[in-house]
């Protein structure tokens, strides 16, 4: 069988995966040696050339399959979490895996940190030093606050784990309502708005589907109390950020820390970059470019056992449900 490489000529070359790194990890494993013929490109102009001979696709970049002929493609791994793009596009009888759980470790550490920034007044301190104001606040320990953890895959386990640990009371949020992570208690989304008044920090990794998008709405974001602070790591189109930003502008919220925008890069412009209690980065602190090639390989590699193998594979997409 044949599998293709498609690199992304814009990323950086940590995230470009070579046919001999590829060879070296099949080689390495008895049930997967020479059982795989190996092409890679990057250059776009050249892709459908590729997919039209190609079994089984990597892909480091965004593609709209249909628009492809690729009779012989039976399944894609991509090195993205989201795939909302991709199912726009994905071929009937295509098998769709991601990477999702990749960006666990650092993202566990990144939303642990944001919500103890909350703790600490950080957002509020920094937009007085902007100002130069002396304002004291005093607080006490971050020891049985309550995040509401919206989506408990990958990123949202490992943070569970990190803030229970911390002493929060984290309450997970699911479509199903159940979960196996370090949670007080997990819920269905459509039980939430009970639970938002109690809430101190509202964590989102989620994925955009049909289900989330504008979840978070006006109503949504009022009913949450002016101590709360909200932390966005999944896709930004599941919170309406004009409503969230008039709520931060007028006090009522005690801030935003966020990775991800409606419009990436954010325009220069975007009342988001004067917005009070903001904490910004630029969609860059779930991602470790040293260590994340090799973290999708490794559910590659395991795939590629299962497949071989007759098995269900590891991180596959349900089309229906959106991720």
């Amino acid at each position: 069988m044949h599998i293709h490489i498609e690199n992304d000529a814009s990323a950086p070359q940590a995230l470009h995966l070579t046919p001999q790194h590829l060879q070296q990890l099949l080689d390495a494993h008895p049930q997967l040696r020479g059982h795989f013929t190996l092409s890679e490109n990057s250059q776009a102009a050249h892709t459908a050339d590729f997919l039209a001979t190609s079994d089984i696709l990597w892909s480091g970049r965004k593609l709209a399959l249909d628009t492809f002929s690729a009779p012989r493609l039976g399944w894609v791994q991509v090195m993205s979490a989201g795939v909302e793009q991709w199912l726009a596009h994905l071929p009937e009888g295509v098998t769709l895996t991601n990477a999702s759980g990749v960006h666990g470790d650092k993202g566990a550490e990144f939303i642990l940190m944001a919500a103890l920034m909350f703790n600490f007044g950080i957002p509020g301190f920094l937009q007085d030093q902007a100002q130069r104001l002396w304002r004291p606040t005093f607080g006490g320990c971050a020891r049985g606050k309550t995040v509401l953890l919206l989506g408990v895959g990958g990123i949202g386990a490992a943070a569970a784990k990190l803030l229970t640990a911390q002493g929060y009371r984290v309450i997970g949020v699911t479509r199903s309502g159940q979960c196996d992570a370090d949670v007080a208690r997990c819920i269905r989304i459509d039980a939430m708005d009970d639970v938002l008044p109690q809430v101190d920090v509202l964590v989102s990794t989620l994925p955009l589907t049909p289900q989330t998008d504008r979840l978070f709405d006006r109503r949504r974001l009022d009913l949450l109390p002016a101590r709360a602070g909200i932390v966005i790591v999944g896709r930004a189109a599941v919170f309406d950020y004009t409503a969230m930003r008039e709520k931060l502008c007028a006090g009522e919220l005690a801030g935003a820390v966020l990775d991800v925008y409606p419009q990436e890069p954010l325009p220069v412009d975007d009342a988001l970059w004067s917005t009070p209690g903001v904490v910004m980065t630029p969609h860059c602190s779930l991602d470790d470019h040293s260590a994340y090639l090799e973290g999708c390989l490794e559910v590659f590699i395991d795939n590629l056992v299962r497949f071989r193998s007759g098995h269900p594979l590891r991180n596959q997409v349900d089309v229906a449900r959106g991720y």
